[in-house]
């Protein structure tokens, strides 16, 4: 069985400096392949300091993980659609945040990171979820990436 859909949310900081202009990717991996998937919304400020936002990606079966999502930019185009992807779902081990940052600390935009929730999905009424509600920072001066721990229980 592969991986059919996913649902992130992310909860930017309050701090000042909190947000950041610079792209975010969704990473799933494990021994039956892996992809990282941009989370990027056309005409919307994804990552501002305190967003609470939802991104849908592929086929989600569960109507709750739907509610208030938004659907990243290219989310139905074969490159940013799980489905097509050929990620094993029962194999993932690793998921994970990452920011892309410029070479030089000047082209860095820092950002503060609240909260993270994914759900994994496949066949309908299977479901993975990860979370993490440790507030951290990404960039090159704190690191670029956070590593999800899975849950058990809803996301």
């Amino acid at each position: 069985m592969y991986l059919r859909g996913i649902v992130v949310r992310l909860k930017t900081g309050g701090s000042r400096q909190a947000g950041t202009d610079d792209p975010l990717f969704l990473g799933v991996s494990g021994a039956a392949g892996g992809r990282e998937f941009p989370l990027d919304v056309k005409w919307f400020d994804d990552a501002q300091r305190g967003s609470d936002v939802k991104y849908a990606l592929g086929d989600v079966w569960e109507e709750a993980g739907l509610a208030g999502a938004r659907r990243p930019r290219m989310a139905e185009a074969d490159w940013n659609d799980p489905k097509l992807a050929y990620v094993g779902f029962d194999a993932v081990d690793r998921v994970y945040l990452r920011k892309h940052a410029g070479r030089r600390a000047s082209d860095d935009d820092a950002y503060q990171l609240d909260l993270i929730e994914v759900a994994l999905y496949g066949d309908t009424g299977r479901k993975r979820s990860f979370r993490s509600t440790t507030s951290q920072w990404l960039g090159l001066q704190y690191g670029l990436q956070i590593w999800i721990p899975e849950v058990t229980g809803a996301v």
